[in-house]
């Protein structure tokens, strides 16, 4: 299968658990409890590997979790 280089750019980005774990700074077993709960968003290639849709986990991550980020207090 050759494809073009217009069409590679238009693959979808899927990541690896490790990639999701360092990502999100988990471990890999909270991404297997995460996808045990159907949490996140998956596709099971194999029995043993599994590739996460990039911008489908974003997406999910932006949808359910808030992000507090706070700097330092002046007072």
């Amino acid at each position: 299968m050759n494809l073009e280089p217009n069409q590679i750019s238009a693959l979808p980005d899927y990541e690896t658990k490790l990639q999701v774990a360092r990502r999100l700074n988990v471990s890999r077993r909270t991404i297997d409890n995460l996808m045990r709960q159907r949490r996140l968003p998956f596709i099971k290639l194999t029995s043993k590997i599994v590739r996460f849709p990039k911008a489908e986990v974003d997406a999910y991550l932006a949808q359910h979790f808030r992000i507090n980020a706070r700097g330092p207090e002046s007072g």
